[in-house]
């Protein structure tokens, strides 16, 4: 048991205790004003708004809460300009406002020798700093291929030299699309009845396999879908390990005077919120492979800084691995006929520092 303090004793160590207690109030008084003096700079209408949002400061009635950050700032872009349409990315850079890192381009799907040796597109790409998704048929146009024979492995060896022509051409490291869109029935691997689905299926992990097995490779896999015909998308998944990218489109398809707004495009039935939480569900990185406006003329919205707005938003809480705008024919973002939408695009991607890559998606 503790012995009983002295009141001699008491008394000076009450007198010491509240002495202690004072100089701890002045200096919390001191530092308090301190930092309620120091207050941040004023960012004037001709100043862009930083990149980050700071820490917030010690909250007062003069003290109003820090904005949120700048949107596009999570949201890293790439462009399809065209068949090797190498200047037209480039200067869609300047037209954006923002270093776009990503570059997409479609190979020749005419025939097994253009899929697997595509030394035409490699000869313009390398070397111009973009980091290529490679859109890959999984069938050529000609020659009567089918799904079947591929889930056979009948064409394994086709995906295999298309691999090795990647890394030595310096671009093991590519994003690869593969066989995109296979609920449409105009591709040639369309994949629109259950059966068909499996195929596909079946198909897509031999050409992954296939594709893998080359050393040195470090491809990452997208598989980008929609909602499509008599199959749901999910059946057309070919499950984690084959899959390293989830992706989908974002086109203002059907958004006229009477159309929906983005938010009732993005909730539909398959539409971009269901893939973006798919691919949550399976721990996989999310991208939209193709976005941007439509024609009025194709049923589209037409010139519209809002849907662009809207979208750019709603990607900016995506942490997406890239949006990759379609810039290529009449659909053109930046081709003079939606002058509004590409004005809003360059206001959003110059008001922030656009990400180079995801941080999912390392170097």
């Amino acid at each position: 048991m503790a012995r009983s303090m002295r009141p001699g004793r008491l008394v000076a160590t009450l007198f010491l205790l509240a002495a202690t207690g004072t100089a701890v109030w002045v200096l919390v008084r001191v530092v308090s004003e301190s930092t309620l003096n120091t207050a941040a700079p004023a960012v004037s209408s001709t100043t862009s708004a930083p990149t980050t949002t700071p820490a917030p400061p010690t909250m007062s009635p003069a003290h109003k809460a820090p904005k949120p950050a700048v949107i596009g700032t999570t949201v890293p872009l790439g462009v399809y300009a065209g068949p090797g349409a190498v200047a037209s990315a480039s200067t869609f850079s300047a037209v954006a406002g923002a270093p776009v890192p990503y570059a997409f381009d479609y190979l020749d799907g005419t025939s097994w020798s253009t899929i697997e040796n595509p030394a035409w597109f490699l000869q313009r790409w390398n070397g111009t700093g973009f980091r290529m998704m490679w859109g890959v048929p999984m069938l050529p146009s000609t020659g009567g291929a089918t799904l079947a024979a591929g889930a056979a492995g009948a064409y394994n060896s086709y995906f295999t030299e298309l691999a090795q022509v990647l890394v030595d051409g310096g671009q093991g490291s590519s994003l690869i699309v593969l066989g995109w869109d296979p609920g449409d029935p105009t591709v040639p691997w369309a994949a629109t009845t259950p059966g068909a689905a499996q195929q596909y299926v079946a198909y897509w992990r031999a050409v992954v396999t296939a594709m893998r097995s080359v050393p040195n490779q470090q491809f990452l896999f997208v598989w980008d879908a929609a909602a499509g015909y008599g199959v749901l998308p999910s059946a057309l998944y070919p499950g984690n390990a084959y899959v390293d990218v989830v992706a989908t489109d974002a086109f203002d398809v059907g958004l006229g005077l009477v159309g929906p707004s983005w938010n009732e495009l993005a909730s539909a039935a398959y539409g971009p919120d269901w893939f973006a939480t798919f691919a949550d569900q399976h721990k996989k990185l999310f991208m939209i492979a193709k976005w941007g406006v439509v024609p009025a003329a194709a049923s589209g919205g037409g010139d519209d800084p809002t849907f662009v707005s809207q979208f750019l938003r709603w990607a900016d809480r995506q942490n997406l691995v890239a949006a990759v705008v379609w810039d290529d024919g009449s659909w053109a973002l930046t081709n003079g006929s939606f002058p509004r939408s590409a004005a809003m695009l360059h206001t959003v991607a110059a008001a922030g520092a656009v990400t180079p890559m995801a941080k999912a998606v390392g170097a």
